[in-house]
């Protein structure tokens, strides 16, 4: 099995946090953080609060770099419960319902870049292609996982022109075009609805799915080579990198459009693209949505499946999902259960609203994680630690605190039936924790 080097671990670190939110989120943190200074300051605290969970994990990977990443650190840390209740979430639709969604606007981007060939949303051609796409990821995942590596790091290199464009096309913007004006005017004679520090709570969430999914590289471990150095270099490299991607394109963006502009404006992305190539820009840049789409989708489908490996090790989940490929090194069945599962949720007509309502309920686990790796330094003090978070404890104890402000302020702001229908997913899980085990046990 070829193993992935330090550059494909830190594409997939960039690739798994750089996805489609960068073209969207913007406008709905303008929306309710409506003053310029506060706007900046929840990208730059966003981009912070990542550093400090990329110090955590890359000092937890570093430390067991197991296959399954986070369930490990976990499971080493509070033992099988909370790491079977992280699983369940993230299999029945953190991961899986996820792919399903972003597989639907990937082909929506190329119905928008291609209407000749693909059709619009509920046609059969626009269902052939996100089946298509993920049969296609899995398929090249199936081969090995540097053949995967290789098809996500092409979608990272156009994710990163496609940005690039998009800040050109900011620093060159005329804002007095008719389209920025009139946003501008419908954005400043909207009044706010809410104080400031609710919007900047509520502007939490959608930031940290912006800059979520550094993550993701840890469930890989075993196929990296020299997992306890790569690992962690790559995670603190890729959101290093990302933060500065995400700076820099966000002050274009308000450079170009105003906050209020930004604000008024769902469509940011393509107005830009429209304002620097003409009709034709709007083309280019759905048909680049399209490819970052399919590389976040790519970034899951390698990482992912070994997760559900790791869960089945540990007597968790049926032990064919464990089984791994003796000459190509890949999860065959867990690659194979993660396709179906994606495929009966794009077929869900609830998926985005399952998927929103538990992306909350991910930060109480952000948090159990901060508190994983505050409470193995305490109990295993001499276990050989490739790399160190620096300033420790700081970083996990800032990472930790905002995962409580993150999921406290959802709580607080979001509508009950959201965040209700993430709680009930977990309680499913819990309640079939110990007639589970019991299954296994007997298997």
């Amino acid at each position: 099995m070829r193993k992935l080097n330090s550059f494909d671990a830190t594409l997939l670190v960039m690739g798994g946090i750089i996805g489609v939110g960068l073209f969207f989120t913007p406008q709905t943190v303008a929306e309710r953080v409506r003053e310029p200074w506060a706007y900046l300051f929840m990208w730059v605290f966003g981009g912070l609060i990542a550093m400090c969970a990329a110090f955590t994990f890359a000092e937890l990977g570093g430390t067991y770099p197991r296959s399954g990443g986070w369930f490990v650190f976990l499971r080493e840390a509070f033992g099988d419960f909370p790491a079977y209740l992280f699983a369940w979430v993230v299999l029945s639709v953190i991961s899986t319902g996820a792919m399903a969604a972003i597989l639907g606007f990937a082909a929506d981007m190329l119905h928008a870049a291609l209407p000749e060939l693909i059709g619009p949303q509920g046609s059969a051609s626009h269902t052939a292609t996100a089946v298509g796409i993920i049969a296609m990821l899995t398929g090249v995942t199936l081969v090995g996982v540097k053949q995967g590596a290789l098809l996500q790091n092409v979608c990272m290199i156009v994710k990163l022109v496609v940005v690039a464009g998009l800040v050109a096309a900011g620093l060159s913007f005329v804002a007095s075009a008719p389209d920025a004006q009139a946003a501008t005017v419908a954005a400043v004679a909207a009044p706010a609805e809410q104080s400031l520090l609710r919007g900047m709570l509520s502007a939490l969430l959608p930031i940290f799915f912006t800059y979520g999914g550094w993550q993701l590289v840890c469930y890989i471990a075993p196929t990296l080579s020299e997992p306890a150095r790569v690992l962690p270099r790559a995670i603190i490299i890729g959101v290093t990198a990302v933060l500065a991607v995400y700076l820099v394109a966000n002050l274009a963006f308000t450079h170009a459009l105003g906050l209020d502009g930004l604000a008024a404006d769902p469509g940011f992305a393509a107005t830009l693209a429209r304002g620097a190539l003409g009709e034709r820009g709007e083309r280019v840049l759905s048909a680049g949505m399209a490819i970052s789409a399919v590389g976040v989708c790519a970034v899951n489908v390698i990482t992912a499946p070994w997760l559900y490996v790791a869960m089945a090790r540990e007597r968790l989940f049926f032990g064919a999902i464990g089984h791994v490929h003796p000459g190509r090194g890949v999860p065959v069945n867990a690659l194979l259960l993660q396709a179906a599962l994606v495929l009966v949720y794009f077929f869900a007509a609830t998926l985005q609203q399952l998927v929103d309502s538990v992306v909350f309920v991910e930060w109480i686990f952000h948090g159990l994680a901060a508190l994983a790796l505050l409470r193995l330094r305490r109990r295993q003090p001499d276990l050989a630690r490739p790399y160190r978070s620096p300033f420790y404890p700081l970083a996990p104890v800032v990472y930790g605190l905002t995962a409580v402000i993150v999921v406290g302020g959802t709580l607080w702001t979001a509508e009950a039936r959201l965040t209700s229908t993430g709680l009930i997913i977990m309680a499913i899980g819990a309640a079939l924790y110990r007639p589970w085990r019991r299954l296994m046990a007997t298997s």
